[in-house]
C-alpha cells in the first residue's frame, strides 16, 4: 500500500474513537473529493486554533471572548451545571429547559489513563464558585456527569469537594430506569439510581 496513504492514515487514527479502518474510509471518502474541497478542508483546520477558542469563564467554545451563554446577562446565576464536554453542553443547551450557566471540565477522572483531578478544570470551578458564593448568594451545583465509572467517579470527587461549602447546594441529574424497560434486564447500578432518584 502506498506509504503516503498509511501515513495520512495514521493521522486521522490520533482523533478519539477513530480506528484503522474508519480512518482509511475517511482518506478515501477525501481521495473522491474535488481539489477545491480538499483546500477548503485544509483551510478551515489550519485556522482552527485562530478562529475558535474556549469561553475563559465556562470553557464552552467561543468566538475568543465569552461565549454566548456566559455572555447572555438573563442566564440564572444561581446554577452552575457541569458536563464533561463541551458536547454535553450542547446537548443540554439544545433542549433549551435550562436557562442557568456551565462550567466544562474537560474530561473525567480515569486514574488508568493518568487523567486526575489536577488534569481537569476543578481549581477553576472552585474559582468560579467562589465569584458566584462571594455575595453571600446560594449556587446550585448541578453535577451532569456522565453515567459511566469515570463519571460517577467524577461525580463523587466533586460531591465530596463542594457539599462541606455552606452556600453551594450540590445535586446530581436524575438517573434511572428508562422508558419502556425492564426491571429483570437492568444492571445494580441502573437499579440503585433509579430507587436513590425516585420521585
Amino acid at each position: 500500500m502506498n506509504p503516503r496513504f498509511k501515513e495520512i492514515v495514521k493521522l486521522f487514527q490520533r482523533l478519539p474513537g477513530v480506528g484503522p479502518r474508519q480512518a482509511a474510509r475517511f482518506v478515501l471518502a477525501l481521495l473522491d473529493k474535488p481539489e477545491q474541497d480538499l483546500t477548503e478542508l485544509g483551510s478551515a483546520i489550519a485556522n482552527l486554533k485562530k478562529e475558535i477558542s474556549f469561553c475563559p469563564q465556562c470553557f464552552n467554545i467561543s468566538d475568543n471572548g465569552l461565549c454566548a451563554v456566559c455572555h447572555d446577562h438573563n442566564r440564572d446565576k444561581a446554577k452552575l451545571l457541569v458536563v464533561e464536554k463541551v458536547t454535553d453542553l450542547d446537548s443540554i443547551e439544545k433542549t433549551g429547559l435550562y436557562k442557568g450557566l456551565y462550567h466544562v471540565l474537560g474530561g473525567s477522572i480515569n486514574p488508568l489513563d493518568g487523567i486526575l483531578p489536577q488534569n481537569l478544570r476543578v481549581k477553576e470551578l472552585q474559582q468560579r464558585l467562589g465569584d458566584l458564593t462571594d455575595k453571600e448568594k446560594r449556587v446550585e451545583l448541578i453535577i451532569a456527569t456522565n453515567p459511566n465509572t469515570n463519571g460517577e467517579t467524577t461525580a463523587l470527587y466533586l460531591k465530596d469537594l463542594f457539599t462541606p461549602h455552606a452556600l453551594v447546594t450540590v445535586t446530581r441529574l436524575g438517573r434511572g430506569l428508562s422508558s419502556g424497560s425492564h426491571l429483570e434486564y437492568a444492571d445494580e447500578t441502573t437499579l440503585k439510581n433509579a430507587l436513590e432518584y425516585r420521585k
